[in-house]
């Protein structure tokens, strides 16, 4: 009993730590949202770079060196990926704030992308060795909500400083306390595979998969690709979104950046972090029942998203907009617990962080990577067009973007029976 409470504790303390690990991930990424109007506005950028800016510059690399790094860490010690990972993507978010035109900043956003794809394939991975199947949901939900919990502080603190010092020090002020974490993860956390002195941190483990492995498995089964399908659309939107929150919230409302990122902040926070503790013990309670119906379930909220989304863009009313929005932000981190433990039910012991990776490559880089620029060309396009000034255009874009909710709802009604089959043979 002593050694299942202190294992137990083990676990608990490993799972903070990955809390916050993932609150700065998603805190360094994020926080460029809230400030790419004043980017804008001070380096001079049309709609289309500012998508460029803040969606393929970090998916780019953020994507597809997530695939190596989970090989890695199928093999090697993941707690030591994680905190070079977190010491890599916060030194590059100073270099944000260091960045004087468009080139250096996307250079720099990229760097981001670097060490942050070291950082989710180990961390899921990890709980899957921390928790038994019957948490595992549970877990993944708490690290869902340092989702919100890093975007509200991006948009908080990030709109303030923006408002009274300058988006420069905003970066500056997310970048460092990343070191310090990535110490602490260093240091603090064990790997459940062992505890490889400073010298053996890399030491291989045999017996893990490759990545030619991984595709050969999982080419075999169409549910984990209708998870990767439902996984581009809800990135796509919720990223697409965010990238423009301050252009439909200054553009139409004419709402400053301070109070813009606070309530914002407020929003995304309660919502979203709702989402993610409810879609993580939803999963749980659903899944003991049927393992098809935290799928099921997530698919619904998602197609709730797309009125609700629609709604918010055209409330008419600055504050009735931002409580809208709690609508899709609800539903993008409702499906992260279902949708990851699922993933995990999918895969064998051998491919876990592969899987993952996989899932977060094709799912980064045309929902994360193309998402804002989606949005920010279509908003281009339709101010050039003549349909409206830059606020009304954005409007439309937004809206657009909104319908494919009901595309990500679809897949998961599709990856039911795959996932029921999985169940049935674990």
């Amino acid at each position: 009993m002593a050694t299942l409470a202190s294992d137990n504790r083990k676990a608990n303390y490993a799972l903070g730590v990955l809390f916050v690990v993932t609150m700065l991930n998603f805190l360094d990424r994020q926080i460029i949202s809230i400030l790419a109007e004043p980017i804008k506005r001070d380096l001079g950028l049309s709609d289309t770079q500012l998508g460029l800016m803040t969606g393929l510059s970090f998916a780019l690399f953020y994507t597809t060196l997530a695939i190596p790094v989970a090989a890695l860490a199928d093999r090697w010690n993941r707690s030591r990926i994680i905190a070079i990972a977190v010491a890599i993507w916060s030194a590059m978010t100073v270099l944000c704030g260091l960045s004087a035109n468009f080139i250096q900043l996307f250079l720099a956003r990229i760097g981001v992308g670097i060490g942050e794809a070291g950082s989710s394939p180990a961390t899921h991975s990890l709980i899957a060795d921390l928790f038994p199947p019957e948490r595992r949901a549970s877990a993944l939900g708490v690290i869902g909500m340092s989702i919100p919990v890093g975007a509200f502080i991006a948009y908080a603190a990030g709109g303030w400083i923006a408002e009274n010092l300058s988006w420069r020090i905003a970066f500056l002020i997310a970048g460092f306390p990343g070191l310090l974490v990535a110490l602490a993860m260093w240091l603090t956390v064990p790997d459940p595979r062992g505890k490889p002195r400073l010298l053996e941190s890399f030491k291989p483990i045999p017996g893990k998969a490759s990545l030619r492995d991984a595709l050969r498995e999982l080419s075999g089964k169409p549910a984990y690709w209708h998870l990767v399908g439902a996984g581009v659309m809800v990135q796509f939107v919720s990223y697409g979104l965010a990238s423009f929150y301050g252009g439909l919230f200054v553009r139409v409302y004419g709402m400053g950046y301070g109070e813009l990122g606070w309530k914002l902040g407020v929003m995304v926070g309660l919502s979203g972090g709702f989402g993610a503790w409810i879609g993580g013990k939803a999963g749980d309670f659903f899944g003991k029942r049927n393992p098809t119906l935290p799928l099921i379930v997530s698919g619904l909220v998602l197609l709730s998203a797309a009125p609700g989304m629609i709604w918010a863009i055209y409330a008419g009313n600055a504050n009735l907009a931002i409580i809208l929005l709690a609508i899709p932000t609800f539903a993008a981190t409702f499906y992260y617990g279902p949708t990851f433990a699922a993933v995990q039910l999918l895969a064998s012991d051998q491919t876990r962080a592969l899987a993952v990776a996989i899932y977060l490559l094709i799912a980064g880089l045309i929902g994360l990577g193309l998402g804002p620029v989606f949005v920010g060309a279509l908003s281009d396009w339709f101010a050039a067009g003549g349909t409206g000034e830059d606020g009304a255009a954005l409007q439309k874009a937004l809206a657009c973007l909104a319908l494919f909710n009901l595309w990500a709802g679809a897949h998961y009604w599709f990856a039911r029976k795959g996932v029921a089959t999985a169940a049935q043979g674990s």
